[in-house]
């Protein structure tokens, strides 16, 4: 039997709407969601992170809580990022330096290409890198 252009269609359709509603019925959170920041209380990526999870907690119905995770230049809490199970309940609030301490540090504990996946780009931050120049001549006054 040939199915015709409206036939597959519609049994596609009827396929899609039945794998929406069991998607549906999934509500994600189902317990609590950790967020890494990988600094100490009170910085802006700390800030940015706890106003991040109150209004997912808001906006999802879940519990989003903050876990403040600091030192080696943030290396400590995005290495326990990186070795948290890949299942959506472990957020890291990534700074720029994500990419910027492999080159810093001779050891870093997580590869920033592999062991992340980016689910979105919630800030931007003007950074800037300045070369200082020594000049050629000291003038006193």
């Amino acid at each position: 039997m040939k199915l015709v252009r409206r036939q597959f269609l519609s049994l596609a359709a009827v396929g899609f709407a039945g794998l929406a509603r069991s998607a549906a019925a999934q509500n994600y959170p189902v317990r609590p969601v950790r967020v890494i920041v990988p600094f100490a209380p009170g910085g802006p990526t700390d800030v940015f992170g706890r106003l991040m999870a109150q209004k997912l907690s808001e906006q999802l119905g879940g519990h989003f809580y903050v876990e403040n995770v600091g030192g080696g230049g943030g290396n400590i809490g995005m290495g326990q990022g990186a070795k948290a199970a890949p299942d959506g309940y472990t957020l890291v609030v990534v700074p720029p330096n994500i990419v910027v301490n492999p080159v810093l540090f001779e050891k870093v504990p997580y590869d920033p290409y592999k062991d992340f996946e980016p689910v979105t780009l919630a800030v931007t931050t003007p950074d800037v890198l300045r070369c200082r120049r020594r000049p050629s001549r000291i003038s006193w006054p």
